[in-house]
């Protein structure tokens, strides 16, 4: 069998995006509270999601939440298919465009 040269197997790559867009929407969640518990950033993260304000005595539909919960993956997905096409994915028509501009 032959063995390929000048390429290491590549081991678990750490998805940056995605915990940085986490990360942020913990943040979020605990700064929209007052009280810093967790049962208070559980619940807000979890209205990031659903929509649903799980401390509100009406249970509250809040359908700006659903922005900040969903809005960051969509424009990630958006972006990534821009930047890695895969078959039918858009591309950007950059034939045309100089490569450098001095």
């Amino acid at each position: 069998m032959a063995r390929r040269r000048g390429r290491s197997r590549s081991g678990f790559k750490i998805p940056v995006l995605s915990a940085a867009i986490l990360g942020s929407q913990i943040l979020a969640a605990g700064a929209s509270s007052s009280g810093v518990s967790w049962t208070t950033v559980l619940g807000n993260l979890a209205s990031f999601y659903t929509g649903f304000d799980p401390f509100s005595s009406l249970t509250a539909w809040k359908p700006e939440r659903l922005i900040v919960g969903y809005g960051p993956w969509i424009v990630k997905g958006l972006v990534m298919k821009i930047a890695r096409p895969f078959g039918g994915a858009p591309r950007l028509p950059l034939k045309g465009l100089p490569i450098s501009l001095t």
